[in-house]
C-alpha cells in the first residue's frame, strides 16, 4: 500500500512540474509629448499594427500625455519607472528636463526608445527622420517658389529637437539669399501649436498684408493653421509643412493651393518598430541594444512631396 501511495505523489509532483508558466504579458509605459499631434496617432496605427498582425491581445499600454511639458515629459518618465513597466516609449517630447529620470530607468533595467526626440544619455535609442535633409529639401522649395527674394514669415518652436533641426536648416540656407527678408518669426507653445500659429499668422497679416511673400512652419499642422489665418486676412501666400499627414497632402493637391511642399515621414514603420523591439527584449531576451544594431540613432530619409506629386 506504501508503495502505491508513494508512485502515486511522484506521478503528482511530476505532473505540477511539467505544466508551463505563464508569462505576464509585456507592460509598456507610452510618454506622449503631446497627444494631440497627428504623428502620434500615426505612430500608434503602426504599433497596433504589428500587435495585430502578430496575434497579440494582451500587453499594457499606459499612455501619459505631457502637454507640450518638457517637466511633464520627465515626470511622466518617473511615473513609468515607478510602475515597474517592461519597457518606456517616449515620442516627439522634449528631453531636456529628463536626465535623471533617464537614469532612474537605466538604474532600473528598464530600456528606454524615444521617436523624434533626440538622443540623451540613458536612451537605449531614438527613431527619427533625418530632419536636416528633409528641412533643405522643404525649405528649398519655398524658396525656389518665391524665385529666391522676397519678405519670410518663419513660424517655429525651440521646445523640441527635431525642430530646432529644421530651423536651424533653412537659417543656414538663408545665409546664401540675402534677398529674402525675415520680417516676422514666432516661436509657439508646443501645447498650443494651432491656436498660437493661428494668431500669429493673423497678426503678420495685419501688420504686413500683402508685403509679405511666403510662410515657412516647422510641421503641417501650423501650417494649415497658417494657411487658415491667411485666407482670412484675403492673402494668397505660398506655405510649407512638414510631416506629410494625409490633409496636408489633399491640400498640396488643391487648384490655386496656398500649401505648396512638404516632407512624408515614415510614422507608421517607427510604430512598427518600437512594438518589434519590445518583442525581441522583453519576449525574446535580446540585448536592448542589439535590436537597432547598436546605434544610437536609427535616421530614416523623408520624400519631399510638391505639386508635381500629385497624381
Amino acid at each position: 500500500m506504501s508503495k502505491i501511495v508513494s508512485f502515486v505523489g511522484s506521478i503528482s509532483i511530476t505532473l505540477i512540474l511539467a505544466v508551463p508558466a505563464f508569462a505576464e504579458p509585456v507592460s509598456i509605459g507610452w510618454v506622449q509629448g503631446n497627444a494631440a499631434f497627428q504623428a502620434e496617432q500615426r505612430t500608434q496605427d503602426g504599433f497596433r499594427k504589428f500587435l495585430s498582425e502578430n496575434g497579440i491581445s494582451d500587453w499594457e499600454v499606459s499612455y501619459l500625455d505631457s502637454v507640450g511639458s518638457a517637466e511633464r515629459v520627465a515626470n511622466n518618465i518617473d511615473d513609468a519607472v515607478s510602475r515597474g513597466v517592461d519597457v518606456i516609449y517616449v515620442t516627439y517630447a522634449d528631453l531636456r528636463a529628463s536626465s535623471n529620470a533617464l537614469r532612474g530607468a537605466e538604474a532600473a533595467n528598464i530600456p528606454v526608445y524615444t521617436v523624434d526626440s533626440g538622443w540623451i544619455p540613458g536612451s537605449t535609442a531614438d527613431i527619427t527622420t533625418n530632419n536636416w535633409q528633409m528641412s533643405a529639401e522643404v525649405s528649398l522649395s519655398l524658396i525656389n517658389e518665391i524665385r529666391g527674394r522676397g519678405n519670410l514669415i518663419i513660424i517655429t518652436t525651440d521646445q523640441i529637437k527635431p525642430v530646432r533641426e529644421r530651423t536651424d536648416t533653412l537659417r543656414a540656407i538663408l545665409k546664401e539669399y540675402p534677398e529674402i527678408n525675415v520680417i516676422g518669426e514666432y516661436s509657439f507653445s508646443a501645447g498650443s501649436f494651432y491656436q498660437d500659429t493661428l494668431n500669429a499668422v493673423q497678426d503678420f497679416a495685419t501688420r504686413y498684408g500683402d508685403q509679405i511673400d511666403a510662410v515657412w512652419t516647422p510641421w503641417d499642422e501650423p501650417a494649415q493653421a497658417a494657411i487658415t489665418a491667411l485666407r482670412g486676412a484675403g492673402l494668397q501666400v505660398p506655405v510649407s509643412g512638414m510631416d506629410g499627414m494625409p490633409e496636408a497632402l489633399r491640400e498640396i493637391c488643391q487648384p490655386g493651393t496656398m500649401f505648396i511642399a512638404t516632407g512624408q515621414q515614415q510614422f507608421e514603420e517607427w510604430g512598427w518598430n518600437l512594438a518589434s523591439y519590445a518583442q525581441q527584449v522583453i519576449v525574446d531576451g535580446a540585448e536592448p541594444k542589439s535590436v537597432t544594431g547598436g546605434r544610437d540613432i536609427v535616421y530614416y530619409n523623408a520624400t519631399l512631396f510638391t505639386g508635381d506629386d500629385c497624381e
